[in-house]
């Protein structure tokens, strides 16, 4: 996964101000980069799926570069 490309979308999310927006793309982002399944299985249960988008949702733009690091350590 690019850290670039997941950076620009989360100041797309940023920009938007609409969290549904955000976390619609954000779950697209996690599809087109084949970070929701390995194979047939979840990589990441509902549950946590949903708290982190949450989490990137209501973040300050300004916590950009800490949700990417974080991002990016969930999705290895």
């Amino acid at each position: 996964m690019c850290r670039i490309e997941l950076s620009q979308n989360l100041r797309q999310f940023k920009l938007s101000g609409n969290k549904r927006i955000a976390a619609a793309l954000f779950l697209y982002f996690l599809d087109r980069n084949k970070a929701l399944y390995r194979g047939n299985e979840k990589v990441i249960n509902d549950s946590t799926l949903v708290a982190i988008t949450i989490m990137v949702a209501e973040s300050r733009a300004e916590e950009k570069d800490t949700m990417v690091l974080l991002l990016l350590n969930f999705l290895k």
